[in-house]
């Protein structure tokens, strides 16, 4: 029997008319947009660090799920291609590639009060990106969500040591708060003391400790972090920080991490700041080891789309 389909695909077309609308980023345009994605698609970090291929595709598996949701407003957003699979295969000349061009293609002056949600494959991205950061503010503090604190040791850098690269280049004031840290994740020399930088580490036990089991976030980031207009402040997650039971797709699964309740919590903690712009990073989504329910892509567009 033929199934009476006639009309059908017309009908559902035309349903795209409320679907969240992200353009192609113009420079002319650039201060009409209040969300401008930065798409880093490249996971040659990852391999470096021993991880599993695939966060590559992160970023436009977590846009194209964006792009399912519909709004009722307009959060005029923009995406913006800041490194595509395979455009380099030298990790050093990709990284000083990736902060040039941010530095001549995005200009922060322009774009006052504008949320930069960086998407990127590995962890390492964040480099380029708090690179970029830096050029406008010698004062900052970023909280990371993550199991792994990203501050090895090793002389060639890749995904798990983008912090202590930064903290070594960095010649101004700089806190990291990290949060969801798990000791048997960690190399002991990930503890070493950083270059000119202060990090408090707090691991699952302490934040549901001190978090009056998880119900007072707002509460905890308070206490450690008192004067965040201080600093151009940073969000980082990794999503292996999540747990396994709704994060799946990633290199290294979490079978004791974060509730996305509680990472919910702290992304609206941070987007409650006065701080005119935000700097959100989401890295280390990886769709090849995601479920046919495509749930990590989904779990990531439901953290995002409250704060657009």
């Amino acid at each position: 029997m033929k199934e009476d389909m006639k009309g059908i695909t017309e009908q559902l077309s035309r349903r795209g008319a409320s679907k969240l609308k992200i353009k192609e980023y113009m420079s002319e345009e650039a201060q009409s947009y209040k969300n401008l994605f930065i798409l880093s698609e490249s996971d040659l970090g990852v391999i470096r660090n021993g991880g599993r291929r695939g966060s590559a595709y992160g970023p436009s598996a977590i846009i194209n799920t964006l792009k399912k949701m519909s709004t009722h407003r307009d959060p005029m957003c923009a995406q913006f291609s800041l490194r595509t699979m395979g455009s380099c295969s030298d990790f050093s000349q990709q990284q000083e590639q990736d902060i040039q061009k941010l530095s001549t293609d995005l200009k922060t002056a322009n774009l006052e009060q504008t949320k930069f949600w960086h998407l990127g494959a590995g962890h390492d991205h964040v480099y380029p990106y708090l690179k970029w950061i830096s050029q406008s503010s010698k004062k900052i503090l970023i909280i990371n969500i993550d199991a792994h604190l990203d501050t090895r040791v090793d002389e060639l850098p890749h995904s798990g040591t983008p912090f202590r690269q930064f903290a070594n280049d960095f010649d101004g004031d700089l806190e990291i708060l990290q949060l969801g840290i798990h000791d048997f994740a960690n190399e002991l020399s990930n503890y070493n003391e950083l270059k000119s930088a202060k990090m408090t580490i707090l691991s699952m036990a302490q934040i549901k400790n001190e978090s009056a089991n998880f119900s007072n976030i707002s509460g905890l980031l308070d206490k450690y972090i008192q004067s965040p207009e201080e600093y151009k402040v940073v969000l980082s997650l990794d999503c292996d920080a999540i747990c396994a039971e709704q994060m799946e797709a990633v290199s290294a699964v979490n079978h004791h991490g974060l509730d996305i309740d509680t990472v919910r919590e702290i992304f609206s903690w941070y987007f409650s700041l006065a701080q005119k712009e935000k700097y959100c990073g989401i890295y280390e989504y990886n769709p090849i080891y995601d479920n046919l329910s495509n749930k990590g892509a989904r779990v990531l567009s439901s953290l995002i789309q409250p704060f657009l």
